[in-house]
């Protein structure tokens, strides 16, 4: 049968009294710093697991549950009955992190309206059986992929969001430089021109060349709008660097598609076309 722990973690019974537990006291100070560096909850999770720290006698390893209650337990900065064991200041700045993410992460229909199967690219429907398992599941070819929960969906979109943020150059496609194009569209009409002059019109040669140029035309006008489109992706990445705007926010403004893969990864297709 396993101890009922009737402190919280990082306390201790001494003399009768309640003290701070020194080993424990000091891995809640790790968890909460490395929460407010931007560590998933799953991460702590594991970060502990590795501490060697039982969160109580004969417990099976750390879960995302211990963690969520010693980050929202008020007993560590209250100092009612207990010693305070974390700064108010950090426990505060915790504790609205992780209310923030919880609402934030509660609207997952801001990213499930763009999650597709990366093998057909149809649109995926989240199944929940348990509430530890969800899985994601393609309609189109039948593919499922998970045990995958929000958290871990949303925790790789911000990842991979920020990555982009500090690498804005992996936007840019490699594309066919405007001026060759311009080059090969005044070659096709000179020749257009110069067939249309001669006394016998090859109208089948002719026709091909006006269709010819016009595909050069039209991809001359994509390659100048996908330029425009990732000058304006970067503005909206560099703003998101320097103030924070809402993750949704700079999801749907840049992100054409997340591409969900068998691994459990995730690619985003960007509104220019290119796949990070």
């Amino acid at each position: 049968m396993k101890k009922i722990r009737y402190l919280p973690f990082g306390y201790q019974i001494n003399a009768g009294n309640i003290m701070i537990h020194p080993e424990e006291s000091t891995l809640i100070c790790e968890l909460y710093q490395k929460y407010l560096e931007g560590s998933s909850i799953k991460k702590l999770a594991e970060y502990a697991d590795r501490s060697g720290i039982p969160y109580r006698e004969n417990a099976n390893g750390w879960n995302k549950n211990m963690i969520s209650r010693i980050l929202e337990d008020g007993r560590y900065w209250q100092g009612d009955r207990f010693p305070v064991l974390i700064d108010r200041e950090i426990a505060i700045q915790a504790v609205t992190l992780k209310k923030s993410k919880t609402a934030q992460k509660g609207k997952l229909g801001f990213l499930k309206r763009k999650l597709v199967c990366c093998h057909c690219g149809n649109f995926l429907i989240r199944s929940q059986r348990t509430s530890d398992s969800i899985t994601w599941e393609c309609k189109g070819c039948a593919t499922q992929f998970g045990p995958l929960s929000d958290e871990e969906i949303l925790d790789m979109l911000e990842g991979k969001l920020n990555w982009i943020g500090q690498h804005p150059e992996q936007i840019e496609r490699k594309m066919i430089h405007p001026h060759s194009l311009s080059i090969q569209i005044a070659r096709m009409t000179n020749e257009i021109n110069q067939l249309l002059d001669q006394r016998q019109v090859d109208a089948e040669r002719v026709v091909a060349l006006i269709l010819d140029c016009a595909s050069e035309k039209y991809q001359q006008c994509h390659v100048e709008q996908c330029d425009h489109i990732t000058i304006k992706m970067k503005e909206i990445f560099q703003r998101y660097c320097e103030s924070g705007i809402p993750i949704s926010e700079l999801f749907e403004q840049t992100t054409e598609k997340v591409l969900l893969q068998p691994d459990g990864s995730i690619q985003l297709q960007l509104q220019n076309g290119k796949i990070i």
